[in-house]
């Protein structure tokens, strides 16, 4: 009896390597560590307040300009932040990339964030208590299947706009809350929201967002400093 010996090629062992790093991937975790982030420490993170919203003007609004919306996947990218960019390459490097990272999102061109500040309304501003001159508003549709990997905020979109103030940012919740609805906020899972309830994202502070659902996420950021 002749035993067959089955050779690997160099491509296939490199790609098994490559495939055992993933696997035993500590940069995210020694990132995370080296700024003290510690999800053993509780950290608190409850509702701001519950906006006047239509949840169904702004979904009527994502699909008018679908065609004008920017369309992103979570990778680095030239007018990140150092910081944000490491976090992004931290991320490709252990599986996240453009087949479950995809988002689309208006707000950055100065007309869509026009048009979204007043869908808002200035009474909704004045319940976040915002300058209703020095916002930045941006509708977010993530498609089932995708998400938002951890990170923390660069604010590049606000610092672009409005320079180097120092903003608040908020999470809005658009769309009802449905199967695999999720953000997290360092140690707190939020979900089973309602439309226009809004949340604190505090400053340099971890959290990802995620529809692993059967319906499309809608959901707000509005950064802006105090009125």
């Amino acid at each position: 009896m002749v035993e067959e010996t089955i050779s690997l090629s160099e491509t296939q062992k490199r790609h098994i390597n490559i495939f055992k790093i993933m696997l035993d991937n500590q940069y995210f975790k020694k990132y995370l560590a080296d700024r003290d982030v510690d999800l053993r420490q509780h950290l608190d993170v409850e509702k701001h307040c519950t906006l006047e919203i239509d949840s169904n003007e702004f979904e009527a609004f994502a699909n008018t300009h679908r065609d004008e919306a920017t369309v992103k996947s979570w990778h680095p990218r030239p007018f990140l932040s150092d910081m944000g960019n490491e976090q992004a390459i931290n991320a490709n490097w252990i599986g996240y990339n453009k087949h479950n990272t995809s988002e689309s999102n208006w707000g950055l061109e100065d007309k869509h964030n026009q048009m979204l500040r007043e869908m808002v309304g200035r009474h909704n501003f004045e319940a976040l208590n915002l300058d209703y001159e020095k916002v930045l508003v941006r509708l977010l549709e993530y498609m089932p299947g995708h998400s938002l990997p951890l990170h923390s905020d660069g604010l590049e979109g606000f610092k672009k706009l409005h320079g180097e103030a120092q903003p608040t940012r908020f999470f809005v919740a658009v769309s009802e809350w449905d199967w695999g609805h999720v953000l997290q906020v360092h140690d707190n899972v939020i979900a089973n929201w309602s439309p226009g309830d809004a949340y604190i994202i505090p400053p340099n502070v971890f959290h990802a967002s995620a529809n692993f659902g059967i319906a499309p996420k809608y959901t707000l950021t509005i950064t802006g400093v105090a009125s």
